[in-house]
C-alpha cells in the first residue's frame, strides 16, 4: 500500500508552495469581493417612484385633463421659496373664482424621502405656507386645488433666485 505524500521534491510542505494559495485565493477573493457587491446595493437600493407603474399609466388620462382644465381656466403662476415661506402668485382668466387654498407639492426625482406637500392659504398678496427647507437640485413642482380638478406644473433647479413660474403642461405660450 503506498501512501501520498505531503512533502515536495524540495523538502517543503504543500502549505510552503505559492500556487496552492494561488488556487485558493482567487476564488476566495471572489466570494469576498460579491458579498461586498450585495452589501452596496442592498443598503443603497434605488426606491421605485411609483409602485403599480402600469396603473399609473392608465391615469394619464386623468392627469392630462386636469392640465387641460386648468389651461381652460387660463391659470397659471409664479412660486417665491425664502425663508423657510413658499408664496404664490396664481393668476387666471377674468371671471375665474379662486380657490382659497391650493396644495404646492415639491416632489425629488429619485429620493421620495424628501418630497414635501405644503397647503398654501390664500393671503392679500397671494398664497402663503411653510416650507422646510429644501435641498439645491432638480425638482418637480406641482400645485393643485384641493378637489384636484386642476394642476400647474414646473421642473424647477433649485436654488430659484427670483421664483420660478409655474403653468398648466399643456400650455406652451410661457
Amino acid at each position: 500500500m503506498s501512501s501520498i505524500s505531503h512533502i515536495n521534491e524540495d523538502g517543503q510542505p504543500w502549505y510552503r508552495e505559492p500556487w496552492p494559495w494561488i488556487l485558493f485565493g482567487l476564488p476566495a477573493v471572489v466570494v469576498v469581493a460579491s458579498v461586498i457587491t450585495f452589501a452596496i446595493a442592498y443598503r443603497g437600493s434605488d426606491e421605485l417612484v411609483v409602485d403599480d407603474y402600469y396603473k399609473e399609466g392608465l391615469g394619464i388620462n386623468r392627469v392630462l385633463s386636469r392640465n387641460r382644465h386648468a389651461l381652460e381656466l387660463g391659470l397659471s403662476g409664479e412660486v417665491v421659496v425664502a425663508g423657510g415661506v413658499a408664496k404664490l402668485d396664481l393668476r387666471a382668466k377674468e371671471g375665474v373664482a379662486l380657490p382659497s387654498r391650493v396644495r404646492l407639492t415639491f416632489a425629488h426625482a429619485t429620493r421620495s424621502e424628501l418630497d414635501q406637500t405644503v397647503v398654501l392659504d390664500s393671503s392679500p398678496d397671494g398664497y402663503r405656507g411653510v416650507l422646510h427647507p429644501l435641498l439645491n437640485g432638480r425638482w418637480q413642482v406641482q400645485i393643485e386645488d384641493e378637489a384636484q380638478t386642476w394642476r400647474l406644473a414646473a421642473i424647477v433647479q433649485l436654488p430659484a433666485d427670483g421664483g420660478f413660474k409655474v403653468r398648466s403642461l399643456l400650455d406652451s405660450t410661457l
